[in-house]
């Protein structure tokens, strides 16, 4: 018994943890936060913005601007809850899960209308692809979260 002591002999045995880091930067997860609260805000403000960017006519984008409000409503309770736990110091990866399945929804949602030719095919298309990059994003940040 060594009571506290290394043993002389024992210095090739000895194995010191590494410190551990975080898989996800804190500014990370409060960036993903804060963009989905400032995306939704827009969203609510000028709910026929995102219909009009997607070559939707002035009429039909008013008819459809509560939908955008609803989906406002969605990013920024996603980020409120992001921002909540990451001060509370909870788990975040749900969170973060949670963001990962709304821009997979999102891009299925825009690569079907934009494939229909409801909206304009290249604005359709290329907000597909940035919601499907922020999805695959999230889950890799998930993924790290969760090591």
């Amino acid at each position: 018994m060594t009571h506290g002591r290394i043993p002389a002999d024992s210095s090739s045995d000895l194995h010191l943890p590494r410190p551990r880091t975080k898989p996800v930067p804190d500014a990370v997860v409060w960036g993903l936060g804060m963009t989905r609260i400032v995306i939704g805000a827009g969203l609510i403000v000028s709910p026929v913005g995102l219909a009009r960017g997607l070559g939707i006519d002035a009429v039909t984008a008013r008819k459809v601007g509560w939908m955008a409000r609803v989906a406002g409503a969605r990013e920024m309770a996603i980020g409120a809850g992001t921002l909540l736990a990451l001060r509370r110091g909870d788990p975040v990866d749900g969170w973060v899960a949670a963001q990962a399945f709304s821009d997979g929804v999102d891009a299925v949602a825009f690569a079907t209308s934009a494939a229909r030719g409801d909206v304009a095919p290249v604005r359709g298309w290329g907000l597909a692809l940035f919601a499907a990059s922020g999805s695959i994003s999230e889950a890799l940040a998930v993924a790290a979260l969760r090591r």
